[in-house]
This record gives C-alpha cells, sequence and structure tokens, in this order.
C-alpha cells in the first residue's frame, strides 16, 4: 500500500510538472518576456501561437490584446524580412479584424492608431499598386497618434518606419528616420513595462539606419552597445540586407 501510494506521488510530480511547462502564460508580463527573449534569439516560432492564446482568452482586455497585435506585428515584420510573404495575408487579415472593433471601443487610444498605420504599410508592402490610396492613409493614422499622445512611442516608432521606407520622391529620408527613431527610443524608456521587445527593434531600425546611409562608425558603435546590452544577437547579419519591399 506504501509503495503503490509514493509511485502515485512520484506520478502526480510528473504530470504537475509537465501541466507547469506547457501551460499559458498567467499574466501579461510573462507574455511580453516570452516575446522578448524570443527575439533576442531570433526565435519567432511560437510568437502567432502565443497570440492566439491571448486573443482567445482576453478578447476583451485591451492591454492583453496590444501585445497579441504587438506580437502579429513583429511577425510580419519578420515575415517581410526573410522574404516568407507567403505567410504574411493570413496573419494581417487577422490582426486587421481585431484591431478594427478595439479602435470603435477605444477611439482616443494612440498605440491603435500606430498598429493600424503599420497593418496600412504592411498592406502596401505585399502589393504595391495600393500604395496611391493606403500610403496617405498610413501618414493620417500616425499624425492621428501623435496628436493623441505626442509621448506614445509607437507613434514615432510608425513615423520612423514610413520616413525609412517611403521613396524619397514621395518624402522619405532615412536620416529623418533614424531621429524619428531616437524619439521613439527616448519615450519607451519613460515606460515602466519590462521586457518590451519593440525598444530592442527600435534600436536595430537605428542601427541599420546607419548602416544605410553610410555611417559606419555610428553603426558600429550601435551594434556594440546592442550586443553589449543583450548578448550576441546572431540574427543580425541577416537582418541588415532585409528590407519590408522587395
Amino acid at each position: 500500500m506504501e509503495r503503490s501510494f509514493h509511485k502515485y506521488l512520484k506520478l502526480l510530480t510528473v504530470i504537475l510538472v509537465m501541466l507547469n511547462f506547457v501551460a499559458p502564460a498567467q499574466n501579461l508580463k510573462d507574455y511580453r518576456c516570452r516575446y522578448f527573449h524570443a527575439y533576442l534569439e531570433g526565435d519567432m516560432e511560437p510568437w502567432l501561437e502565443w497570440a492566439e492564446e491571448i486573443e482567445a482568452n482576453h478578447p476583451k482586455e485591451l492591454d492583453w490584446m496590444l501585445v497579441a497585435l504587438q506580437a502579429r506585428y513583429g511577425l510580419i515584420g519578420y515575415y517581410f524580412g526573410t522574404n516568407q510573404k507567403s505567410k504574411i495575408k493570413n496573419v494581417l487579415q487577422d490582426a486587421r479584424s481585431k484591431l478594427d472593433p478595439l479602435l470603435e471601443k477605444h477611439p482616443q487610444d494612440a498605440r491603435l492608431y500606430s498598429l493600424k498605420a503599420a497593418f496600412q504599410a504592411f498592406e502596401i508592402g505585399l502589393t504595391m499598386y495600393k500604395a496611391p490610396f493606403l500610403g496617405p492613409k498610413v501618414e493620417s493614422a500616425i499624425q492621428r497618434a501623435i496628436s493623441l499622445n505626442p509621448e506614445e512611442p509607437t507613434a514615432w516608432l510608425e513615423e520612423g518606419n514610413s520616413l525609412y521606407n517611403r521613396p524619397a520622391l514621395f518624402g522619405g529620408d532615412k536620416k529623418q528616420a533614424i531621429l524619428a527613431y531616437k524619439k521613439a527610443l527616448i519615450l519607451f524608456g519613460h515606460d515602466t513595462v519590462k521586457c518590451n521587445y519593440l525598444i530592442v527593434l527600435t534600436e536595430v531600425f537605428i542601427m541599420k539606419g546607419y548602416y544605410e546611409t553610410g555611417q559606419q562608425q555610428l553603426y558600429r558603435q550601435t551594434r556594440q552597445n546592442l550586443e553589449n546590452q543583450y548578448g550576441r544577437l546572431p540574427w543580425l547579419d541577416d537582418f541588415l540586407p532585409a528590407d519590408i519591399i522587395r
């Protein structure tokens, strides 16, 4: 009897360990840190699954849904950068379908307008012929975000992305984009949120901006600072030639 009881305890322990291993994160910080550490490692494989967990369990909670949408944002950017455009359409459509009702419910939230601008820009990346129609909408969403909250870092991140990816003929300017990214980075620094992968992403965009504008010393300094702070980032060399519009 005692031996059977001990076997039962051992089995129960194994089951509990396994459940703890596969269980979804229990709070928002856990998910943010999952994304943050996976981003540093260049591991995007579980991002969509985690986003779908959040969307299924917290569909009406704004802060949770923002994390899920920002994860889709990062994943779509990764797919563009690694030339996996075939994977983008469904992820983007789902993101838009989840963002729209949030905007209706929270029309004064600058973070949502930043995401709206980003998703519309991604759509241009998929179908360039839509640029004349969607381009002004991207700019309108960015300016709406900035007007709602000039201190919102994601608004300045998208301002940087717009300046970076637009042709010079239509107002694009990589050096001005770097300034917008730097402003976003300063504003991210005012936030108390831990494990925000968008901060690293913004630093990487600044590094890439220096690289592509021929500012080699600043590029090397920024890259060294990144690796001093976060460790070796094995995907940086692949990121440098990556472009949303190929």
